[in-house]
């Protein structure tokens, strides 16, 4: 310690310039996550341990872990095979500086390569393809084959001074096996029996486009696609049940009736 009229050694700690993750904040991230539909792959190079980056197709799972469609005859997927230490850039930059648009890194390890006998491999395929239709065309050759992400930190940047510290549970979501059963019913009914709600909700959005369906689904919302766009829509409430979808979506038309125009009698 320095006497008086003398630098300390040590500088004060600068306060902290980020902030504490609320549900606003998680509901971004999921955002994020779940409609961005390519990202930044950050991986090591084996050879010299460089940090390299490639650009990838993204999806998501039920539970929000990362879903990655890959060649094996790709040198970022040879490098996750001798360290499957990954990171992700997701966020679409959309109008405006792109350097203030929102984007989620995320920091994780990748699955071994996840093989068509895996009970596992038809939700993956599933959830990939109704964001990457032509994914069901080249992810049939040999050396394709999908990793899913275990993800062990992130990073919100929401903005000019908004950047959020995230856990692993800010952005991964618990699935209970009922829950999980019911998605692809629910999915199907909504599409079938109910897509003029789908473009109701999406046009109080302000999507005027029409023909919007359901691609993926999970127990906090949903994502919707019309061509090329893609947007997401939160339930109320999570489900907890595979039976509480119905209850969920007729929360989401009722309140598209309450928005209605009275008319006379």
């Amino acid at each position: 310690m320095g006497g008086a009229g003398q630098m300390t050694d040590t500088p004060p700690a600068a306060a902290t310039p980020y902030l504490v993750a609320d549900e606003e904040a998680r509901a971004l991230a999921r955002r994020l996550l779940r409609t961005t539909r390519h990202a930044a792959l950050g991986w090591l190079d084996p050879t010299t341990g460089a940090p390299m980056a490639s650009r990838v197709a993204l999806a998501a799972d039920f539970d929000a872990s990362p879903i990655l469609l890959l060649s094996q005859l790709s040198a970022h997927t040879r490098a996750l095979a001798a360290d499957p230490r990954l990171s992700l850039l997701a966020g679409e930059a959309g109008a405006g500086d792109p350097m203030n648009q929102p984007r989620l890194s995320i920091a994780g390890t990748a699955s071994p390569p996840i093989g068509r006998e895996a009970p596992e491999h038809e939700r993956l395929s599933r959830r990939f393809t109704a964001h990457h239709p032509a994914a069901s065309h080249y992810g049939q050759f040999a050396d394709f084959a999908f990793f899913r992400v275990t993800v062990t930190s992130a990073f919100l940047n929401a903005g000019f001074a908004r950047a959020y510290p995230l856990g692993a549970d800010d952005v991964t979501d618990s699935v209970a096996p009922d829950v999980l059963a019911a998605e692809r019913r629910v999915v199907d009914h909504m599409n079938e029996d109910h897509a003029d709600v789908l473009d109701r909700l999406m046009a109080r959005r302000g999507r005027a486009e029409s023909g919007w369906r359901i691609a993926t689904l999970d127990r906090r919302g949903f994502e919707l696609v019309a061509g090329s766009l893609v947007d997401r829509l939160e339930f109320a409430e999570p489900v907890e049940t595979g039976g509480a979808f119905r209850k969920a979506f007729v929360a989401l038309a009722a309140g598209l009736d309450a928005d209605a125009p009275e008319t006379g009698r």
